[in-house]
C-alpha cells in the first residue's frame, strides 16, 4: 500500500511538472507571437497573444510589460495603464514599466505626471544597460519639456547631459539646440565651439552658434557665424534668413560701435518712422492714445537737429520709439510680424 502511494506521488509529481513545463513553453510561444505582430504594425493582435500568455503564466513580467506596450501601441491608453498600473504595483522601481507608463499619461495629456513618471523610469532599475537606458529617458524627458516650453524644468534636466555622448556630433548639436531652447544660450554656445574646433566645416554648428551669439544680443558675431554657415549650405534657406535678419538689426541699430553721430541719429529717425508704421498698419481707427503717438512721431519726423544737438535728440527719438512700441504691443493684439522683428530686438538691447 505504501509503495503504491508513493508510485503515484511521483506520478503526480511528474504529471504537474510536465504540465508546467508545457503551459511555459504555450506561454512563451503566445509572448513570442505578440512580440512578432508588434515588430508587423498589428498591436492590437499582439494584445490577444500577450493576454493568452498572462492566462497562463500570471506572474510574468515580461508578458504583463509586452501587453501594456503592445496597449499603447494599438491606442488603449485606458487598459495599457490599468495593466502597467498592476505591474508596478508588485515593483515600484522597474525602469522600463515606469518608462511606458510616462508615454501612456502623455498621450492622455497628464504631463506634470508623465514627468513624475520619467522621473521613477530614469532612477529605477533595469535589467541590463541601466546607464545608456537612463539617458534615452532623459532625453526622451527633455524633448517632451521643450515642446512643453517648460524653460525652467527643462534646463534642470539638461544638465545632467551636458557631457553626454561628446564623440557623437548629431547628439551634441541636438543638445545644444535644447540648450537654446532652455534659454541657456552661454552653455549651448560652449557646446557649439566645441563641436566646431573637431569639425570646422560643420554648417548646422556655425548655425547654432549664431543662435547662441544672437540669443545674447551679439547680432555681429552671429551675422559672421551665420555667414558662415551659409558659405557652407548656401541653399539652406532658414540660415539665409537668419543671416538676413541679423544684417537688418545691424542696420537699424544706432548704438552700433564706428557709426557717426549723424548716422545714429538718422537710424533714430527711421526707428521713429517704423515703430509709427507698425501701429497704423495695426489699426484702422485709431484712438486717442494712438494718434497723440503718431502726432509726436510726425512732429519728431520734421524738427530740424543742428549738430550740437544730435545727442540729445537721439535719446528723445529712442525714448520716442520705445514709447511708441508699447502702445503697439498695448493697442495691436496680433503678433509681432517679421518686418517688425528688428524692430523689437533693436529696441530691446537697448532697454538691457
Amino acid at each position: 500500500m505504501g509503495i503504491a502511494i508513493v508510485g503515484l506521488s511521483i506520478v503526480d509529481a511528474y504529471l504537474a511538472r510536465t504540465e508546467r513545463q508545457e503551459n511555459r513553453a504555450e506561454a512563451e510561444r503566445l509572448g513570442e507571437a505578440g512580440r512578432g505582430m508588434v515588430e508587423n504594425g498589428r498591436p492590437l493582435e499582439a494584445v490577444s497573444d500577450f493576454k493568452a500568455a498572462l492566462a497562463i503564466e500570471r506572474d510574468n513580467p515580461d508578458s504583463w510589460l509586452a501587453l501594456g506596450q503592445a496597449q499603447l501601441a494599438a491606442g488603449e491608453l485606458e487598459g495599457a495603464e490599468a495593466t502597467l498600473t498592476e505591474l508596478l504595483r508588485r515593483d515600484s522601481t522597474a525602469g522600463a514599466a515606469n518608462l511606458s507608463l510616462a508615454r501612456v499619461l502623455v498621450k492622455e495629456g497628464r504631463v506634470t505626471e508623465a514627468v513624475s513618471t520619467y522621473h521613477r523610469a530614469i532612477y529605477g532599475h533595469w535589467e541590463r544597460d541601466a546607464e545608456a537606458n537612463r539617458v534615452r529617458v532623459r532625453f526622451e524627458l527633455v524633448n517632451l519639456l521643450a515642446e512643453q516650453g517648460s524653460k525652467e524644468e527643462l534646463l534642470a534636466e539638461l544638465l545632467p547631459l551636458l557631457d553626454v555622448a561628446p564623440e557623437d556630433v548629431e547628439v551634441r548639436k541636438h543638445l545644444g539646440r535644447l540648450f537654446l531652447i532652455a534659454g541657456s544660450a552661454t552653455r549651448a554656445g560652449e557646446i557649439f565651439r566645441e563641436i566646431l574646433r573637431n569639425h570646422p566645416e560643420d554648417a548646422d554648428a556655425y548655425a547654432g552658434l549664431g543662435e547662441s551669439e544672437f540669443a545674447r544680443g551679439n547680432y555681429q558675431t552671429a551675422r559672421a557665424d551665420f555667414q558662415a554657415a551659409a558659405n557652407l549650405r548656401p541653399s539652406d534657406a532658414e540660415i539665409s534668413r537668419r543671416l538676413e535678419l541679423s544684417n537688418d538689426v545691424l542696420a537699424l541699430d544706432p548704438m552700433r560701435r564706428g557709426i557717426s553721430p549723424t548716422e545714429q541719429y538718422q537710424r533714430s529717425m527711421w526707428m521713429v518712422h517704423l515703430a509709427k508704421s507698425a501701429i497704423l498698419q495695426c489699426s484702422t481707427a485709431l484712438t486717442k492714445l494712438e494718434q497723440d503717438a503718431i502726432d509726436e512721431a510726425q512732429k519728431a519726423e520734421t524738427k530740424r537737429v543742428p549738430s550740437a544737438q544730435m545727442s540729445k535728440a537721439l535719446e528723445e527719438n529712442l525714448n520716442l520709439a520705445e514709447q511708441l512700441w508699447k502702445i503697439r504691443l498695448q493697442e495691436c493684439k496680433r503678433a509681432t510680424t517679421a518686418a517688425e522683428e528688428p524692430l523689437r530686438l533693436v529696441l530691446g538691447k537697448i532697454a538691457q
